[in-house]
């Protein structure tokens, strides 16, 4: 009886451990070959056949970002069933007016479909007394963990800005899974 109640215990606390890892897919800034480079399987009901799957992200992709001003380009492969969007947003929680630029890759797969975020750069409001062009600065340069290390305020400005960033990159994460 003892094992019975230890078992269901067990795969409560199992569960709610799963649950709350759908939230926060994104917790570690990964560095791959010297790139920062956020990647995500996201498994998906089984039923669906892959062709289903692909008309569903085909559909999510033109309605959250056709004819929006901070999408730079978006490109359908119908071969290879992914998609890619290049955009830009509004980072909140950053003390200067911050915007992140970011590339996601969507691919079906098998048993589910591949959530891939790369080429990553922040450009911040440029200062009165500087130059009017905006500065951009890599992911590599801001958000890794011996970047956010710097001493002083430039390491909490680059804190705040890697939050700011996996709190967006987990709300896309949520976004796409709730596709399927």
């Amino acid at each position: 009886m003892k094992k019975n109640i230890l078992i269901v215990i067990m795969s409560i606390v199992g569960l709610s451990g799963m649950m709350a890892q759908v939230d926060a897919a994104f917790t570690t800034v990964p560095v791959v070959n010297g790139k920062v480079v956020f990647e995500q399987f996201i498994l998906t009901d089984q039923g669906l056949s892959a062709n289903h799957r692909y008309a569903s992200l085909q559909k999510w992709v033109k309605d959250k970002y056709s004819g929006n001003p901070l999408v730079s380009g978006i490109r359908f492969d119908d071969k290879n069933q992914s998609v890619t969007v290049s955009a830009k947003t509004e980072l909140g929680g950053v003390a200067d007016k911050t915007v992140m630029n970011y590339r996601f890759d969507l691919s079906v797969a098998n048993a589910g479909c591949v959530l891939v975020i790369r080429d990553i750069g922040y450009q911040s409001t440029p200062k009165q007394s500087t130059s009017s062009f905006p500065k951009t600065i890599t992911a590599e340069q801001t958000i890794t963990d011996q970047a956010v290390s710097a001493p002083g305020e430039e390491g909490q400005i680059r804190s705040n800005i890697r939050k700011a960033t996996l709190s967006f990159l987990n709300g896309l994460y949520k976004e796409v899974s709730g596709l399927f």
